[in-house]
């Protein structure tokens, strides 16, 4: 293949991409045709079928390539060095950014957990755990003085358990609740997974 069309290809696939994306967070996976897909994209089905086999490995494609992990990881694995309370406000605000910038990923997100059962996420779970580990292990190991004996796994599910949990909220309830519920709230969550609840920190 020549270098023009291979460019020429690679410039296809990201159009049929971003159509699929853009249908996808607004009519759901079943509500969304492969020819939909080619029209929105502007080009015929078959060139669709050129590059995909099936919706199935378009929507696969699709999570895979808008996931905010692109952005994120790479920082984090820059970061380990810093002291645990600096890297996990610096984690915590940078992935929460990558979430708003990317504001159509929770559409996806729902969809793979709906529709697929979390089929996608598991096999990009399975292929970012080893930098995943590496980070948290870095962490543990530079603050290996400061930090409880809790296994490196617990932290992770922990931090993004917490994570979630803040953003869910602030997406479904902000709007709604008393200006108290959003006021600080990033500092506020932040302060609670590093030292939890109890005045004095300890556990009965």
């Amino acid at each position: 293949m020549s270098t023009r069309n291979q460019i020429r290809g690679e410039n296809t696939r990201r159009e049929i991409l971003q159509a699929a994306n853009d249908l996808f967070t607004r009519q759901g996976f079943h509500g969304t045709s492969m020819r939909q897909i080619a029209q929105q994209a502007g080009i015929a089905l078959g060139g669709v079928y050129n590059h995909f086999a099936s919706k199935e490995e378009v929507f696969r494609e699709v999570f895979f390539e808008y996931h905010p992990y692109h952005e994120v990881l790479p920082v984090l694995l820059d970061s380990q060095q810093l002291g645990v309370e600096q890297f996990v406000r610096d984690a915590f605000n940078r992935i929460l950014l990558a979430l708003q910038n990317r504001p159509n990923f929770m559409n996806l997100l729902f969809i793979e957990i709906v529709e697929f059962k979390g089929m996608h996420s598991h096999e990009l779970f399975e292929q970012l755990m080893p930098d995943e580990m590496m980070i948290v292990k870095g962490l543990v190991e530079t603050n290996r003085d400061r930090l409880r004996s809790i296994p490196p796994w617990m932290l992770l599910r922990a931090f993004f358990g917490l994570l979630f949990s803040y953003y869910l909220t602030e997406l479904l309830l902000a709007e709604q609740a008393p200006e108290e519920f959003s006021h600080g709230a990033v500092d506020h969550m932040i302060d609670i997974f590093l030292h939890g609840v109890l005045k004095d920190n300890k556990r009965s």
